[in-house]
């Protein structure tokens, strides 16, 4: 397929659920099963609001789980482009430093778009651009053990900052914005 070349049709997936649930493994095996050349997957994680402008020390309190922090404009649009046959100019967030990165990335579109995240489908805008939505359940348990796994490996966190960070931010935020969406998903499953 050639840049900005519509196929026959695009399929729009989100996956949702709490913190370490298992969205991103989902959505991997996802792409795997409709193949992995007519899938492509956005992380809503790339789709953080542009923190540069604030010293690291003050990046590093934004509560990443509230709503206020995605720049949903952004990701609406860039979901619109890519249905309507649009390469986009997708955002990479670093987590480690917590900024978007200045590179961006040229997507084309796929036969099947899968979005995941902890909101892909939160406001109505987004709802009505999903084909299929799922929503991922987990127990928290399970969620803070893998979230304790992934950030002290992958975004340097130590075991202290990820429970201080999963009781103050992510638990309350998963109560407000990530469960409700559940009521929307056409399927529900365990993570």
């Amino acid at each position: 397929m050639g840049k900005d070349r519509k196929p026959e049709s695009i399929e729009c997936v989100a996956i949702t659920g709490p913190s370490a649930s298992g969205k991103s493994m989902l959505a991997r095996k996802l792409a795997r099963r409709l193949g992995g050349g007519r899938s492509l997957i956005l992380c809503q994680d790339d789709y953080y609001k542009d923190w540069s402008h604030l010293p690291k020390n003050k990046r590093k309190k934004i509560n990443f789980d509230d709503a206020k922090a995605f720049d949903f404009s952004l990701l609406e649009k860039h979901i619109g482009m890519l249905k309507n046959g649009k390469s986009i100019q997708k955002p990479r967030y670093c987590f480690v430093e917590s900024k978007r990165l200045p590179k961006r990335y040229t997507l084309t579109p796929k036969r099947y778009i899968i979005v995941e995240g902890l909101m892909p489908f939160f406001t109505n805008r987004l709802k009505k651009l999903f084909d299929h939505k799922i929503y991922v359940d987990a127990n928290n348990g399970t969620c803070l053990a893998r979230r304790i796994k992934r950030d002290t490996r992958e975004r340097a966190e130590t075991i202290e900052s990820v429970c201080l960070k999963y009781f103050n931010d992510v638990l309350p935020m998963q109560k407000k914005y990530v469960e409700p969406q559940r009521r929307w998903a056409d399927m529900v499953i365990n993570g």
